[in-house]
Parts: C-alpha cells; sequence; structure tokens
C-alpha cells in the first residue's frame, strides 16, 4: 500500500526532500504551540500563589482582631488582601482561556471578601471571627478549581505535543518506510547482485522496475551481469575446481605445520592429540578413526571416534627410527590422501619421542643431582657425626675414670643417643638418595626399598601393586617412594606392627589409591609429637602431588596412612 503512495518514477531526491519538509512543518507548528501555551501559563503560577496567599491573610487578619491589635495594623492586613485580590482578577477577567466556571467563582470570593470587608470597618469588626472559617473554605475552593485549571491547560499542551510528536513520527515511519521500499530493498537487490557477481554467479535478476536513479542502476548492473556471464562461463569451472584443490592442500600443508610447532613447544597429551585428531578427520572426511599411542617413558593414550561398521580399514604406524609407538586405524574407503595422514602420524611419533627423550633426561638429571647430594651428605654431614659418636666414645670412657655428677652423665648420654638417632637418619636418607628408577618402573622401586627394610623389622611387608606402568613421571615417583617409605618407617619404629600392607591402586571412581596399613598399636592422640619432621615432610611431599594425604587408625586396629589423588591432578 506505501509502495504505491509515490510512483515508481519519482526521484529519490525528491522523496527525501518531501519527508524533510514535512517533518519541518510539524516542528515548526509544535514550537509555535509551545510559545504559546507559554504566554498562556506565565501568570497561572502567580495567580495560585496570590490565591493561596489570600488564606494567610485571612487568618492573619482574625489574628489581630483577636489579639486586638492596632486598627493601622489591621488596616495594612486588609490593603494587603485587596492587592492580592486585584492582582488575581486582573490575571482571570482579562485572560480568555479561563473559564466562565472559574470566574463565577472567583466573582463569590470577592463578593464574600466585600461582605466581610464592610464588617470590619463596622462598629462590631470582631465579627469577622465568625466568618472568617467559611470564608477561607471558599477561597480554598476556588484556590483548587484555579489549579486544577491550571493542570488541565498543561494536560491538554501535553497531549497536543504528543499528538505533533506523533506526527513526526509517522511521518518519519512513512518516508523511512518508502526508503526502504524504494531505496534500500532495491539498493540490498544490486548488493547481492553485485556480491554474486563478484563470486562468479552472473545469472542475475530484480523484482522491480524504477524510472529513476535506482532503476537506471539495477539495468546497467543486469547488463553487465549478462556480458561477464557469456565472458567467463567455462573459465569459472576451471579456475573453482582448480582454486578447491590448492586450498584443500593448502589447509593441510598449514595444519601439518601448526601441530609440528605446537607439539615442538609443548608437551604431548591426550586433550591436544584429540583436537588435532578431529582437525586431520574435517581435513581429510573421516567418520571413523581409532589412535593407540604408547611409549616407554609415557601413559599409553586411547583415542577413538564413529565405527567401522565392519568395513575395511587400513592401519598407519606410528615409528621413529625403528621404534614403534603405536598406530592410528582408519576406513580405506576415506584414506584418500594417505601421504597427508602418514606425515601426520610422523610429526605425532617425532613428538612422543621428544617427549620420552625429554622425561629420560629429566630422569637422569634427577638421578645425578640425587646421586651429588647423597656423596655430599656422605662426605661432609656423614663424616662429621662418624668423628662426634667416636668423640663421645672417648668422652665417655674417660668419665668413668672421674668423679661427675650424675646430670653430667645424663646429659653426655642424651647426646650419645640424639648422634647415634641422627646417624641412622642419615644413612635412611642416602639409602633413599640411592634407590635407581630405571625404566620409569615405580613397582620394581617400592619393591627394592621394602626388600632393604625387610632386612631390618620381623613384620611382614606385603606389596599389592595394581596401577599402570608410566603413569607418573620421575619426580613424582620420588615423593610416593619417600612417602611409602616413610610409613613403613614409622611402623616398624613405633608401631610393635606383624604385619604392614601396602596397596597401590585405583578405587571404582577412578581416584589413585596408595595405602600403607599395619596391625600395630595405632596412633597416639598427637602423633606430630613423635614423629614431626616425618608426617610434616609427607605433608609437603602430597601436596606437591595435588594429592590428599590421611594419617588415622584402622577400624579394627593399627594405623592407616592414606594417599588419594586423581589422575587429572598429577602436578607435580
Amino acid at each position: 500500500m506505501i509502495k504505491n503512495i509515490i510512483p515508481s518514477h519519482q526521484s529519490i531526491i525528491i522523496l527525501i526532500g518531501r519527508g524533510m519538509f514535512s517533518i519541518l512543518a510539524l516542528a515548526s507548528m509544535l514550537t509555535f504551540i509551545s510559545l504559546v501555551a507559554l504566554s498562556l501559563s506565565l501568570s497561572d503560577a502567580s495567580s495560585i500563589n496570590k490565591a493561596g496567599a489570600l488564606r494567610m491573610q485571612s487568618y492573619q487578619i482574625a489574628y489581630n482582631l483577636s489579639r486586638n491589635d492596632s486598627e493601622a495594623m489591621r488596616q495594612g492586613h486588609i490593603d494587603t488582601f485587596n492587592q492580592s485580590l486585584a492582582h488575581i482578577k486582573n490575571n482571570i477577567v482579562d485572560n480568555w482561556d479561563i473559564t466562565s466556571k472559574l470566574k463565577q467563582e472567583f466573582m463569590i470570593v470577592e463578593t464574600q471578601w466585600q461582605k466581610q470587608s464592610d464588617i470590619l470597618y463596622s462598629d462590631n469588626p470582631k465579627q469577622f471571627l465568625l466568618y472568617v472559617d467559611e470564608f477561607v473554605s471558599k477561597i480554598d475552593t476556588f484556590v483548587q478549581n484555579l489549579q486544577n485549571h491550571s493542570e488541565y491547560k498543561v494536560k491538554i499542551i501535553t497531549l497536543i505535543k504528543g499528538l505533533g510528536i506523533g506526527l513526526i513520527f509517522a511521518v518519519c515511519i512513512i518516508t523511512i518506510r518508502l526508503m526502504q521500499v524504494q531505496v534500500l530493498k532495491p539498493l540490498q537487490q544490486i548488493f547481492a547482485a553485485s556480491n554474486r557477481i563478484r563470486k562468479g554467479e552472473f545469472d542475475v535478476s530484480f523484482d522491480f522496475f524504477y524510472e529513476n536513479e535506482i532503476g537506471s542502476l539495477a539495468s546497467n548492473i543486469s547488463h553487465m551481469a549478462n556480458d561477464l556471464n557469456q565472458l567467463y562461463s567455462t573459465l569459472e569451472q576451471q579456475v573453482d575446481a582448480k582454486t578447491k584443490q590448492l586450498k584443500e592442500a593448502k589447509d593441510k600443508i598449514n595444519f601439518l605445520y601448526t601441530t609440528s610447532q605446537k607439539l615442538h613447544v609443548t608437551h604431548l597429551n591426550a586433550d591436544m592429540l584429540e583436537q588435532t585428531l578431529q582437525s586431520v578427520s574435517e581435513l581429510n572426511g573421516l567418520s571413523f578413526y581409532n589412535l593407540i599411542l604408547t611409549g616407554s617413558e609415557v601413559e599409553t593414550i586411547y583415542l577413538n571416534a564413529g565405527a567401522d561398521n565392519g568395513e575395511q580399514t587400513i592401519d598407519l604406524k606410528l615409528e621413529l627410527e625403528e621404534q614403534s609407538f603405536g598406530t592410528l586405524t582408519v576406513l580405506k574407503r576415506e584414506a584418500n590422501d594417505q601421504e597427508h595422514l602418514r606425515s601426520y602420524c610422523r610429526i605425532i611419533s617425532l613428538a612422543q619421542h621428544r617427549s620420552q627423550s625429554n622425561l629420560e633426561a629429566q630422569r637422569s638429571l634427577l638421578m645425578e643431582e640425587r646421586a651429588v647430594i647423597a656423596r655430599e651428605l656422605h662426605d661432609s654431614l656423614a663424616q662429621a657425626l662418624s668423628y662426634l659418636k667416636i668423640q663421645v666414645t672417648l668422652l665417655k670412657h674417660h668419665l668413668k675414670n672421674q668423679e661427675v655428677t650424675p646430670t653430667t652423665n645424663e646429659i653426655v648420654e642424651e647426646i650419645d643417643v640424639n648422634l647415634r638417632i641422627s646417624y641412622t637418619q642419615l644413612r635412611e636418607l642416602l639409602n633413599t638418595f640411592r634407590l635407581a628408577l630405571d625404566d620409569a618402573n615405580l613397582s620394581e622401586a617400592i619393591s627394592i626399598m621394602l626388600a632393604q627394610l625387610r632386612q631390618r623389622t620381623k613384620s611382614k611387608i606385603h606389596l599389592i601393586y595394581e596401577l599402570e606402568e608410566h603413569l607418573f613421571k620421575p619426580n613424582q615417583h620420588i615423593h610416593i617412594l619417600q612417602i611409602i617409605r616413610e610409613a613403613v618407617l614409622n611402623s616398624i619404629k613405633h608401631a610393635n606392627s606383624n604385619e604392614i600392607m601396602i596397596d597401590c591402586g585405583t578405587n571404582k571412581n577412578g581416584t589413585i589409591e596408595v595405602s600403607i596399613s599395619d596391625d600395630g598399636d595405632g596412633i597416639p592422640a598427637d602423633p606430630t609429637k613423635s614423629n614431626h619432621y616425618g608426617l610434616t615432610i609427607m605433608g609437603e611431599r602430597a601436596s606437591k602431588l595435588g594429592a590428599k594425604l590421611e594419617i588415622k587408625n584402622n577400624i579394627i586396629k593399627g594405623t592407616l596412612v592414606l594417599l588419594t589423588f586423581d589422575r587429572k591432578n598429577k602436578h607435580a
């Protein structure tokens, strides 16, 4: 309907000009109405103020009468009342927008004032006090109606302005709609046609015909598209095919380069590997893949997506330098670009080999550092303690031939006992440092450590190890091994146990659990008093593993040391 308001041959400039002129005319009309309303409302506030003051002035006169003030003072208030009444009369009588009803109410107030004025000038002016409340009530009615009239004028003016603004909005909407119908939509079609032409789609048409600037532009574009369609119809197919091939090759090369760079600077893990597999699947159109990634130093990773549904598959080896790291299995009918898939397998194999080499280097550095510390402790602190032990023995032998107090003997004995304890603890620490962790085999290291401890106790020590190999890093091995060693030593020294059980496994929730339990005396009320440093160090090692360490009494008998942590939280 709006489309037919202006003829299709109407110029766009004229269309816009009419809309702007209409908006300007309406805005001018609203401005004129606002000015007229302002001029009519200038005296409203003053009239309402003066009318309200009449009540106070009436009560003032009554107050003077009740106090028997002087006639001069009362006359001054009467004159003020007359001035206020005259001011209101000038604003109401001469104002054409005041209703006849409001004028009649004013006349009533004026007439009543004349009667009250006669009383005030009579011999008994105090009769005014009898009628003052009634008179003020009439003033209140007048003031309220005057205020209502002023509010009514404001509402009328607001309504007129609202209608004017509504008309402006209507004109704007109509103008915008006309611009949308005769300018925007044609331009959108022209813009869409130009995009199609830019993309090589030359079959364009328009569902409008205007004899104006837009129509001329559309006609020229349509003729140009037909000419280009004839010129590039054959060339388009050739270019599209070649472009598609180049784009696919570029995407695959970019993927291989990006993956190689990313895996070169970061550690290979399951999440990153899954992301790269998804990208490979998208680039090669794979609906099924199954990847098994192994290594002697790392945890085995299993990733798969989709199902083969019994179709023929092909296995792509992940190997480097005659060392196998697993396989990538895909459907044979989808392995169209096997060279790209093999390149991806080589990148993963190289990253796995690098990760394994890094872990081996870390373990070697760690073991070398521990060996250096052990040598230093042996050559310095151990020698010093041995020397002190000899000196204390000589001192005790010398004191046998001397007359000394019992206190002196107790001090010497205490020094001897503490030296022996310190020396024993140092030897245990050196034994721990000398433990080998070859091939990252934690179960073997625990077995070697327990074999050493069995020689120092009559208690039976059992080991149940059900964790996967290559589950932990070398530095994590040390923390776990030291916690187990400290817990077993505590049981040997303090628990008086017959059996000690070490259990390493996972619970039904997949959480890793390492427990050391015995059937001994249990832990005292405050275990830190007897083994303060050992328990503190165990807690610190558990914290570095991101694990939770619990030390408590068994339900039936003995002590339980429980170390638990999530597979995803092995951050030590």
